[in-house]
């Protein structure tokens, strides 16, 4: 860069310099002036309020009766809103349903299936964590070798495509085998559970699920085989400490067992698809099988209407029938109508299964309890037909009673709101007469 040019800037700098430095000085005198002119504002509107409201109370004591008359107005208020504005209430139901679905929600392990007898089949698909030992005498065509066995059988069903059947030999008379119990822990999910009565046998099918697999106890299950012979299947199962070179595990595996040891424990951490069949005879009391008082969250009467494409699926309720109750209002549920909760499209909060039994012709007898700001019914989800909504005076008042308070209320608020409106209009006109 030459002399010129540095001298040619040097000289358009100086000349420049005096020129921002004038705008500078503008825009913070501007900057000043609107700062004033806000505080002042504000200060002017603060004092315009503290006047009225020194005015309002001057005003208020002078007129006793007008005071009295505003508490009075306010009162009646908020005893109106407390019986519009919704609370939480405690809510029972009695439903009839062709299936359910729930997440145990206690916190410890509960007694679900208690003393089922005389089963005809019981089927269960998926993986079963400990190695199931069978002890006795065994009899199979499609693996010979296990007729000169005279050491337990031990086999695992690692896998969730793995299967095990048991049921009664063909043609037997009457059948020993039995579910002792079924325990499932806290977190567990009991799905698609269902009731059906076909051909004189009762039919439930559910599926059983742990929250995590990071649980350290599994869900059990507990069979007892009784003295008479069983047929048992298995499909992709694994057979440990035995010679397999003669058998092909991708085929199920079918043997008749005379059993020594009576009872087989079924530990149950992931998920797995149960399958019962049992004679109804005077023997199987339905009554007995389900404990009461099940802990429940997530709890939904519905199923899925699969069509093979995810976005053409439909959400089908499979309530039958039933009733619902909160703050002394009833509704009745008709076959297909969903049950929802504070909003459309969400399930009822449902803490507890009082009772759970079979209907024989219906379905499953559902006893429900919880709490909820709102019930909504309908048989679509998103537009509800049916609603019961509790206030906060519900904890307090009847039914009956809020319905006439707040009447008396919307009315003396609409008296009451006539004669101060009237008062003020009377001293605007007349400020003498203070």
């Amino acid at each position: 860069m030459d002399k010129k040019t540095m001298a040619r800037r040097q000289k358009t700098r100086q000349k420049l310099t005096p020129f921002f430095s004038w705008a500078m000085r503008g825009i913070w005198q501007a900057i000043t002036t609107i700062v004033a002119w806000v505080v002042s504002g504000v200060r002017v509107f603060i004092t315009l309020i503290f006047e009225k409201f020194n005015q309002l109370g001057k005003y208020l004591v002078q007129r006793k009766l007008v005071l009295f008359v505003l508490l009075l107005f306010l009162a009646f208020v908020l005893l109106g809103l407390a019986a519009i504005i919704p609370k939480t209430h405690i809510f029972e139901g009695n439903l009839i349903v062709e299936e359910l679905t729930f997440t145990y929600n206690g916190d410890k392990d509960k007694l679900f299936l208690d003393s089922m007898r005389s089963i005809r089949n019981f089927d269960i698909e998926g993986v079963i964590n400990n190695e199931l030992t069978f002890t006795g005498e065994f009899q199979s065509t499609s693996f010979p070798q296990l007729n000169q066995l005279n050491k337990p059988l031990k086999i695992r069903l690692p896998n969730r495509d793995s299967k095990l059947v048991i049921e009664p030999v063909k043609n037997q008379k009457g059948s020993d085998l039995d579910i002792t119990e079924l325990r499932i822990l806290p977190g567990t999910k009991v799905s698609g559970f269902k009731y059906n009565l076909s051909q004189k046998q009762h039919q439930l099918a559910f599926g059983l699920e742990q929250s995590s697999t990071s649980q350290i106890q599994p869900n059990e299950l507990k069979i007892y085989f009784g003295e008479k012979p069983i047929k048992v299947v298995l499909e992709n199962y694994k057979i440990s400490g035995f010679n397999q070179n003669n058998l092909d595990t991708q085929q199920p595996l079918e043997f008749i067992l005379t059993p020594k040891n009576k009872e087989l424990n079924l530990e149950l951490k992931q998920k797995n698809n149960i399958y019962l069949s049992l004679d109804e005879s005077n023997k199987n009391d339905p009554n007995l099988w389900f404990q009461e008082k099940i802990d429940t969250k997530n709890v939904y009467f519905q199923h899925l209407d699969r069509t093979g494409d995810i976005n053409d699926d439909v959400t089908v309720s499979t309530i039958v029938e039933g009733k619902i109750r909160m703050v002394e209002q009833e509704r009745e549920i008709k076959a297909n109508q969903f049950l929802m909760g504070d909003e459309p499209n969400t399930p009822l909060n449902i803490e507890r299964i009082r009772h759970l039994q079979i209907v024989p012709k219906k379905g499953l007898e559902v006893r429900i309890s919880g709490r909820t700001k709102q019930i909504q019914i309908g048989l679509d989800k998103d537009f509800p037909v049916s609603r019961i909504q509790g206030s906060w005076l519900d904890g307090f008042l009847p039914r009956d009673a809020i319905v006439a308070l707040f009447s008396f209320s919307a009315a003396t608020i609409t008296y009451l709101l006539g004669f101060l409106i009237e008062n003020a209009s009377k001293s605007g006109s007349n400020p003498k007469s203070s």
